[in-house]
């Protein structure tokens, strides 16, 4: 049979059509598969636990509101409702946690590497830790918990991550609902409690204190407190003892996180008790007094530098380099190079240099005719220099020995119009006495003090205290 040419085109374009046809078959196939796939992934995902198929409870972890960071960048549970829930879930018995130290050397990726997590989710989770916290400022001794959570193949699924920065701040990397995750900084409140510390010292008032638990901060408060009226180390005698009622700041896991201020003293040696409080006048300052309202500081400081034991005392001497009797016009300190030397009281510097025999010297003039001199020292803190202006207790200088010296020590001067005194023998003045209603108010506080330290007992860790809206302690 013959085809017309207009016939037999027409059978082409057919021909060509079923062709086309039977190519789209597999291509319509490849697509439904695709379809089937992708649900398949999801019913996957669904299969980690949830707040949903676990049920959730009320978070157990009291912190302060999120950081402003996180709301703005929609990572926190203020903006995001979904992300609210991830925040909140409890997983029960299916939660497993890892407790790391950081240890040197150490960076957040080897860390999520040696737990299990592969190289993507891992940089996902230091991608949102970013927006927080910096992870290559990690540093040894970082406290970091991570959470893992069963599915329902009992395969451990990474949850989140906790870094705890300082005693008071905390960052959280948590698995949000669904897919990703999200950051959160937390600020954890210290709470404040008073803690007692007595001793009897058989050595040294050091010595004791290390025995009682004394922490150093607050050791260092007694030592400036008492510098004014004794010579520790002259004055004390085995037998004396020492009683310290201070404050301590915790975290949320009772781990004291720092010394607050020394709130009550009582120094019982040499057959006297001197007892000192402390104080917050009406007009903001603070400091310690004794039992009548008076001001346990002085115009001058007996001993300016920390720690040091009396080598030499003030009058004749035989002089341990020239080899005859001379005139000691100071005390003699014996303290370790580098030991902090303090302004006796409130003065100008006169001279701050080398001075012949004396090394390097420092010379305050001070109110009402005193001066006082800083010898044999190594160094000058800077800005030390003519004309400047110091406070008492103020770091000037450190220990050495530097001119004519047998060793490292202070060799400390007082002068009164010109002339060398003995320090130890100045009749220096309080600073300051209570009086009216604020005397009143000092005596009241006074008894509070006693009181609560008397409450205490021997077992101070157990008594806890907050602060009132005052600033005072209150017990629990």
């Amino acid at each position: 049979m013959r085809y017309s040419p207009s016939q037999y085109r027409s059978y082409i374009r057919a021909l060509k059509r079923r062709r086309r046809g039977r190519r789209a078959v597999p291509w319509g196939f490849a697509a439904l598969l695709l379809v089937f796939l992708g649900a398949y992934a999801v019913l996957q995902a669904s299969n980690v636990p949830s707040a949903h198929t676990l049920g959730s409870q009320e978070s157990r972890l009291e912190v302060s509101p999120l950081s402003e960071h996180a709301e703005k960048n929609n990572n926190g549970p203020a903006s995001n409702p979904a992300a609210r829930n991830a925040w909140e879930q409890d997983f029960g018995s299916l939660l497993e946690k890892k407790q790391i130290t950081v240890s040197a050397g150490d960076t957040l990726i080897n860390i999520l590497h040696r737990a299990g997590l592969a190289s993507p989710e891992a940089y996902q989770v230091v991608r949102e830790l970013q927006k927080s916290f910096d992870p290559a400022k990690l540093r040894q001794g970082h406290e970091l918990t991570l959470s893992f959570v069963n599915n329902q193949e009992n395969n451990a699924v990474f949850q989140g991550l906790s870094l705890r920065l300082d005693v008071c701040r905390e960052v959280q990397v948590t698995r949000r609902v669904g897919h990703g995750f999200q950051v959160r900084e937390l600020a954890h409140e210290l709470r404040t409690r008073p803690a007692r510390a007595e001793a009897e010292i058989t050595s040294s008032l050091y010595q004791a204190a290390q025995a009682a638990d004394l922490p150093t901060e607050a050791l260092l408060q007694v030592l400036r407190a008492y510098s004014y009226d004794v010579d520790f180390q002259r004055d004390i005698r085995p037998g004396d003892r020492i009683e310290v009622l201070y404050q301590e700041r915790v975290d949320d896991r009772g781990k004291v996180a720092m010394t607050g201020p020394v709130m009550y003293a009582a120094l019982h040696t040499n057959g006297r008790t001197l007892r000192i409080y402390r104080h917050e006048c009406e007009d903001g300052g603070t400091g310690f007094f004794d039992g009548r309202g008076k001001s346990v500081q002085k115009a001058l400081m007996v001993t300016p530098v920390e720690g040091a034991s009396a080598s030499s005392g003030y009058g004749m001497r035989k002089h341990p380099i020239l080899g005859y009797n001379k005139m000691h016009e100071g005390l003699d300190f014996a303290a370790p190079s580098g030991t902090p030397i303090m302004a006796a009281g409130d003065g100008v510097v006169e001279y701050a240099g080398p001075r012949g025999s004396y090394g390097h010297y420092i010379r305050i003039r001070h109110p009402n005719q005193y001066q006082t001199v800083y010898a044999h020292m190594s160094g000058y803190v800077e800005g030390i220099s003519r004309g400047a202006r110091v406070k008492q207790g103020e770091v000037i200088g450190y220990v050495g020995s530097t001119g004519r010296s047998t060793g490292p020590h202070l060799h400390y001067e007082v002068r009164y119009a010109g002339s060398p005194v003995n320090p130890k023998e100045i009749d220096s003045p309080p600073g300051r006495k209570l009086e009216g209603e604020e005397l009143q108010r000092f005596m009241a506080s006074k008894n509070s003090l006693e009181e609560l330290y008397a409450s205490l007992g021997d077992d101070k860790h157990l008594a806890r205290a907050d602060e009132d809206s005052s600033g005072k302690l209150a017990m629990q």
